[in-house]
């Protein structure tokens, strides 16, 4: 009995032992594993951490968050703040220019630290950064374009003058001069209706020609020979044919220009033509309302689509589309009243940085907004309220 007790209490000790043992052996296993990857990122962490560390961060040129000069310095409202609160850590910014999608693939390989323009909250920010505390909240509007008579002239010049158009004139044109010349050839020895004289006659033959084109048909000049007939009719019938491409075309190219929506507000954009820029701030926005768009790499860009009728409306920024008409000095550019969406805006961290770096960073964001006065355009006067303590 005593035996048989010592060996289950033996048994007992040791099956803990061995799932400790296991346990211990697998984690120098993993440990082993991750030994490159982390001894990398531990090193590039101490080197952030570190006097004279250096940001790496993602810009975009976005005025008025972020411009840059002939000099090559980079200014703005993100820009400076960014800037601002790294010197407050002890750290310089290296500031890269990319493309919108150039810093998605930079984020996923660690080729950056951070993002130094505003974002909002979304499903593929979340993916790819830590957003720090917001420091301002961003509006989105509509930006729509109101013309006047003199632009529904012009609108109406442009769809008279397609390249399309232009073809059916072509042969419109060519066709009454070639019936001219030939019914004078076949009808002037044997009709007074075309004389013999080259001027005179061709003259009337352009004049039977553009009435028998018209559909008018006067009947002051016709063919009497059996074969001017033949071509007269021949010039009917395709005359019935050219007016009613003509006609097909030029309703088309109105219709075209016509097909634009007048947007009054958030409920018109289902229907409308509607433009962004690339991961701006109104991507998020379209996206969770699942409206159709085209999206453009600047808003520059877009706003002269805009402007050519080739959208119904621009959605973006309300601080970058006030800033852009005022450089543009485009009346006919309105921005309504109603936003179609409040949110606030942030900055982006890599996520694979270590969290005191990020820590030190959002309290050193913060303690820079509550020093900071007067509020830039288009900010909240409101402190963060998602903003971190300070360790």
């Amino acid at each position: 009995m005593n035996s048989r007790a010592d060996a289950a209490a033996t048994g007992a000790l040791t099956e803990p032992l061995r799932t400790i043992t296991k346990a211990g052996e697998q984690g120098d296993r993993e440990s082993q594993e991750q030994t490159p990857g982390a001894a990398q990122q531990s090193a590039a962490e101490a080197d952030m951490t570190s006097d004279g560390c250096t940001l790496r961060a993602a810009v975009v040129d976005i005025p008025p968050y972020a411009t840059l000069d002939a000099a090559g310095h980079w200014s703005g409202e993100a820009v400076e703040l960014f800037r601002a609160v790294a010197q407050d850590m002890g750290c310089e910014v290296e500031f890269i220019r990319m493309s919108p999608s150039d810093i998605l693939r930079a984020l996923e390989r660690d080729e950056i630290d951070a993002v130094a323009l505003p974002f909002s909250a979304s499903p593929l920010s979340a993916s790819l950064m830590t957003l720090t505390p917001s420091f301002a909240t961003s509006r989105v509007i509509i930006a729509v374009f109101r013309d006047d008579l003199g632009g529904d002239l012009k609108i109406l010049y442009q769809s008279l003058t397609t390249p399309r158009q232009l073809r059916v004139y072509g042969a419109m044109v060519a066709l009454v001069v070639l019936f001219a010349v030939l019914i004078w050839a076949l009808e002037n020895t044997k009709n007074q209706h075309f004389p013999g004289g080259r001027r005179e006659g061709i003259g009337s033959g352009l004049w039977w020609s553009i009435t028998t084109l018209s559909t008018v048909g006067y009947g002051d000049k016709v063919p009497v020979s059996g074969v001017g007939r033949f071509f007269a009719g021949t010039w009917m019938i395709l005359s019935l044919i050219l007016v009613a491409i003509f006609t097909a075309t030029v309703t088309s190219s109105i219709t075209a220009h016509d097909a634009s929506i007048e947007v009054n507000g958030p409920h018109d954009l289902p229907r409308a033509r509607v433009g962004i820029v690339e991961n701006g701030l109104a991507s998020g926005y379209v996206n969770d309302h699942f409206l159709p768009h085209v999206s453009y790499p600047h808003l520059a860009l877009a706003v002269e689509q805009l402007r050519l009728g080739n959208l119904d409306a621009v959605l973006a920024d309300q601080h970058g589309l006030e800033r852009h008409l005022s450089e543009l000095n485009e009346d006919r550019i309105k921005l309504l009243d109603i936003p179609v969406s409040k949110s606030p805006i942030s900055f982006g961290l890599r996520r694979t940085l270590s969290r005191d770096m990020i820590r030190q960073f959002d309290a050193a964001l913060v303690a820079r907004l509550e020093r900071r006065t007067p509020p830039t355009p288009a900010t909240s006067t409101e402190p963060p309220k998602d903003a971190p303590k300070t360790p």
